[in-house]
């Protein structure tokens, strides 16, 4: 996890790195309109894709990353076979999931008690304007 953090604030002092190289670049050449580009929307891998469909469909249940394991071992989705990489697996994806605010964690766990994420409500995801 803490490799995690590393990476996370590595990119965030590039992105600020790049936010002061524009800002000097605007100085040096005012006549020039520099746009910033947004990066493109990243596409959800299959195993996000199935974990996120499992949850949306039992929108009742709270599910942690062992549940998922085992109900995701009962449909043809791709898992490793050693328990351990499967597990490992499932939570990254399910950290990524929550990232993108496509589930919703209702409990953080701590020690042997697992964190456990359920479904957003059609109420709380996030609307875009058309």
């Amino acid at each position: 996890m803490d490799n995690v953090i590393d990476l996370i604030e590595k990119a965030e002092r590039e992105i600020k790195r790049d936010a002061e190289d524009l800002t000097r670049l605007k100085v040096r050449y005012p006549g020039y309109d520099f746009v910033r580009v947004e990066p493109a929307k990243r596409q959800l891998s299959a195993l996000e894709t199935a974990i996120l469909s499992l949850i949306n469909f039992e929108t009742e249940k709270e599910w942690t990353s062992r549940s998922v394991t085992t109900a995701l071992r009962e449909r043809p989705v791709s898992l490793p076979e050693n328990d351990d990489a499967a597990m490992n697996a499932v939570g990254g994806a399910l950290i990524v999931l929550v990232c993108e605010k496509k589930i919703r964690r209702s409990h953080q766990g701590r020690g042997r008690d697992p964190h456990r994420y359920i479904a957003i409500g059609k109420g709380e995801q996030e609307t875009t304007p058309a």
